[in-house]
């Protein structure tokens, strides 16, 4: 007689101890740097360049030199008398404190519980994390709105303004908006011809326009290597990757046999046109029209992202082209980690601090600022809505 099992058979218990990292998507701005030197007055090859703050200070500056300008002395005429001045400007960067911590124990029946899985040792990695997705957003909120945010909060307490070089995606170059030192001002410049633009997508004939604008129109200056790096928004970037789409980077390869293949080191390369590198930026950031009011949107640290939300308006996608050194980090503290223990060392609080600020790179005179004197040759901020069609 075979032996009979009665009721549910007994099961081994198999706990997988390790725990997996949520799913995220990289942050492309890691891979572009240059570092300032106080007694070079020229921009650092790299879109984001680097100043050291002295220790406690919240603010910097840089100075650089313009090229000469002047009308040259031909023929018999006298030179003297028609000297040029050299111009200098000034860059004023600054710096705020910003942290983030978070909440372990050290022993006690929750510790132990959760032992087998390292939590505890993962806080520091979790930390290093939140903070390199952090600057992310403080990035892009530099090339399109001047400051990061925490700029805004005391001591420092800046105010945002939108950047200078607006490229519009269905706007003729002479009906682009014009920039106005008055913020308010130039927000409704920028409203007006979002919503008198026809839209539509990124294709090549925009490719071709915006290459143009870069170079003649706002003479965007260039990486030592003569191109530009051009983010494209990922909502944007699926029709240039749409081999099916005959005005599109994909499309047009296919159609020409141009290139086969985009090979690059960078796994967001979408290819090159003309002087730009583009590459897919899936966190890039989203403005909202509404009337005269723009709204800007990012994508913050983990499950942060407000993109998308608002109520009323059109949504535009935000692109950004960046030359030579368009952005500075500004420092005055390196990251360092640091410990709060509570309730007989039970409960420690672990912390990452440092001391940084993102500035947008514009150059202005010396105690002045005037939609004249202002220069920005160093980044544009590029806009286009489109509507998804079903897949």
């Amino acid at each position: 007689m075979a032996l009979r099992l009665i009721g549910t058979p007994l099961e081994q218990q198999d706990w997988d101890n390790t725990l997996r990292r949520e799913s995220l998507t990289r942050d492309i701005y890691q891979d572009f740097s240059g570092t300032f030197s106080d007694d070079k007055q020229a921009l650092p090859n790299g879109i984001i360049a680097k100043k050291t703050l002295t220790s406690g200070s919240t603010k910097g500056t840089q100075g650089i030199i313009l090229n000469l300008s002047g009308e040259e002395t031909v023929g018999r005429e006298e030179q003297l008398g028609r000297s040029e001045d050299q111009e200098t400007k000034e860059l004023d960067v600054f710096s705020n404190d910003v942290s983030h911590a978070v909440n372990t124990e050290r022993y006690g029946i929750d510790a132990h519980s959760k032992k087998a899985y390292g939590i505890l040792e993962l806080v520091q990695p979790q930390i290093s994390l939140y903070h390199k997705e952090l600057k992310g957003k403080y990035i892009r909120e530099a090339f399109l709105e001047r400051y990061s945010s925490n700029l805004l909060v005391a001591p420092t307490s800046l105010t945002q303004r939108w950047n200078e070089n607006i490229f519009i995606k269905g706007v003729t170059f002479a009906a682009q908006p014009a920039y106005d030192s008055n913020n308010t001002t130039y927000e409704t410049q920028i409203t007006a011809a979002a919503t008198a633009g026809s839209g539509g997508q990124w294709d090549v004939t925009f490719l071709n326009a915006l290459n143009h604008w870069i170079t003649a129109i706002k003479k965007i200056e260039p990486m030592d290597n003569g191109r530009y790096i051009v983010t494209v928004p990922s909502r944007q970037s699926m029709f240039l990757k749409d081999p099916g789409a005959a005005n599109s980077i994909a499309g047009l390869f296919k159609d020409s046999n141009v290139e086969t293949a985009a090979t690059n080191a960078y796994k967001w390369y979408l290819g090159s046109y003309g002087v730009m590198d583009l590459y897919e930026d899936p966190r890039s950031a989203v403005v909202n029209v509404n009337g005269s009011s723009l709204t800007s949107f990012y994508k913050g640290p983990g499950r942060q992202d407000d993109r998308y939300t608002a109520v009323g308006g059109t949504d535009y996608d935000v692109g950004m082209v960046h030359g030579k050194g368009g952005a500075v980090e500004a420092m005055h503290e390196i990251m360092h980690f640091e410990e709060e223990i509570q309730n007989f060392s039970k409960l420690v609080s672990v912390g990452g601090f440092v001391g940084y600020g993102m500035n947008r790179t514009v150059f202005d005179d010396i105690g002045a600022e005037s939609d004249t004197s202002e220069i920005n040759q160093n980044s544009a901020v590029i806009l286009a809505r489109t509507s998804l069609a079903a897949v």
